[in-house]
């Protein structure tokens, strides 16, 4: 007996088919969606191009037809002037003529609309023929053959392949046994698809992410996105943010992961694997109310931390994860989009474990929603998805409830080392925490709290840092929820110290963590909020 002839087997099968297909078509219908308002823009102009030119042309044509233009021709004596009725015939032929070149601009760009449309509908369309194929392939005794593709695009049984394979793992394998003609052709087909399939190698994720990225910014889509777009391109092509994932337009709020290792830029004329040689790779887990367009600072945070990486004799890769719909204050005392977000997560965790040098150390950093959203994730795996080390900033609280339909399954963190910190400054995380994800990630069974209000790191000769002796580097205390300079309430002015700002204290202990698996200032020491008031 096959595998696939056990039910549950088959079931898993189709939820994967369908979860795909679903994910297709937020992406390409909602492009569609949004193209048709241009459509509907359009068709508004060119009417109303129509009516000018058809009123231009009733003037010219009426003036054509007077008596005054048949006796000015004629060279008669007229009531005006001749130059009069010069001027006057060569405005109503001015304002005819401009009409026609409008009108038929109008039309061109309502072409063009239409062109735009019918390509994403035409990829909305191939999106159920692979469907369609997949489906034919879970069951023998499905019947595909009548429904298997389209005209323009018939059922492609590599794709299929990609497509039903079950792990990060089965992927890698049906992507190597693809020849480099194959892997471009499926890239430059299906650039969404391999852009974000988890166990293509990133080179070539990235590859056809960049490729969707630069497409999707010719065309104006309305802000957000065209704005979201605009920061993408600038991490991209300024910082060196490479789009292991990528979708704009799912229909809540535009998602990407963005990689950055040093030294490491794309080009598409040479693709590598950007983690090759990697010694520690991190995943910076955004949290409530995060949108792409704010996505320029953490990706500041994530060059500083491969600084800090490589001054301590490694090399870093370090992930900016915007891969969920955050939730704004109405939603975040729900678990609802932290459960879609850990299993998305779960996902991404898993592709990643593969990639990465086997040796590689892995930490997970999420803050505020985003810890709900990670440690979710990491916690309901068996096998903790590789994470070596998890850290929660600003936690707005878990759930101790493990992902699944089982209802008395919960989150294990065995084999994963956990830190937590809460600046005594962020009421809106400890209010986070009245909620159905009440636990504070600090209250863990072996869990390692740290501080984020301000201090020094250790002396110069390594000792503690005291009133007599504080040479090391005085630290920001972190002053709200914020993680950069935003704190809890925006403000005109900077608030520095957030939880991933460099300088802070938090950062400098997440840093520690990474580096040399543990903080680097101790709980209540000098120059700490709690220090002074003692």
């Amino acid at each position: 007996m096959s595998s696939l002839e056990h039910p549950v087997e088959m079931l898993r099968r189709l939820s994967r088919i369908v979860v795909q297909y679903g994910n297709d078509v937020e992406t390409y219908g909602g492009r569609a969606n949004l193209l048709m308002a241009d459509v509907t823009e359009a068709i508004t102009a060119r009417d109303t191009a129509h009516h000018t030119t058809v009123m231009a042309e009733t003037e010219l044509s009426t003036w054509m037809r007077s008596d005054e233009y048949s006796q000015w021709i004629a060279g008669a004596n007229t009531d005006a002037t001749s130059a009069t009725l010069l001027a006057r015939n060569e405005r109503y032929r001015d304002s005819a003529t401009t009409a026609q070149d409008s009108l038929a601009q109008a039309e061109e760009t309502l072409t063009e609309a239409w062109m735009a449309w019918e390509t994403q509908f035409s990829f909305w369309d191939d999106a159920y023929a692979r469907a369609v194929a997949s489906l034919a392939g879970v069951d023998a005794r499905f019947d595909g053959s009548s429904d298997s593709g389209t005209v323009s695009n018939p059922a492609d049984p590599n794709l299929t392949r990609l497509a039903d394979a079950d792990t990060p793992e089965e992927v890698a394998a049906a992507w190597d046994s693809l020849s480099d003609a194959e892997r471009e052709r499926l890239a430059a087909t299906y650039p969404e698809f391999v852009g974000n399939l988890e166990g293509i190698p990133y080179e070539y994720r990235i590859a056809a992410n960049v490729a969707v990225l630069e497409e999707a910014s010719e065309t104006s889509w309305g802000d957000p996105t065209d704005t979201e777009i605009e920061k993408l391109l600038i991490e991209l092509n300024r910082k060196g943010g490479l789009p292991v994932s990528l979708n704009l337009f799912d229909k809540n709020q535009g998602t990407a992961a963005l990689l950055y290792v040093d030294g490491v830029t794309f080009d598409p004329d040479k693709l590598s694997d950007p983690l090759a040689g990697v010694t520690n790779v991190s995943v910076l887990v955004a949290g409530m109310m995060s949108q792409l367009n704010g996505i320029g600072d953490w990706g500041g945070s994530a060059a500083d931390m491969n600084d800090y990486i490589a001054e301590a004799g490694g090399t870093g890769a370090t992930i900016v994860w915007f891969g969920y719909d955050s939730p704004n204050f109405a939603t975040e005392p729900s678990t609802a989009q932290a459960v879609v977000g850990a299993e998305t997560l779960t996902g991404f965790l898993r592709g990643l474990d593969q990639a990465a040098p086997p040796n590689a150390v892995t930490t997970v950093i999420g803050h505020s929603y985003g810890s709900t959203t990670a440690f979710l994730a990491v916690g309901s795996a068996a096998d903790n998805l590789g994470v070596d080390n998890l850290i929660a900033v600003g936690s707005a609280g878990l759930t101790d409830h493990a992902l699944g339909t089982d209802p008395d399954a919960r989150v294990d963190y065995s084999g994963t080392n956990v830190f937590a910190t809460t600046s005594p400054d962020d009421a809106l995380a400890r209010i986070g925490r009245l909620s159905p994800h009440p636990i504070d990630p600090g209250s863990i069974d072996g869990a390692v709290s740290f501080d984020s209000d301000g201090g020094y790191t250790p002396n110069l000769d390594g000792s503690e840092p005291t009133w007599e002796q504080h040479d090391g580097t005085p630290l920001l205390n972190t002053p709200g929820h914020g993680t950069h300079s935003e704190g809890t309430i925006p403000l005109p002015w900077d608030q520095p110290g957030g939880y991933l700002q460099d300088g802070s204290e938090s950062f400098a202990n997440i840093i520690g963590v990474i580096t040399d698996g543990e903080p680097v200032t101790t709980p209540g020491g000098f120059g700490s909020q709690n220090a002074l008031q003692g």
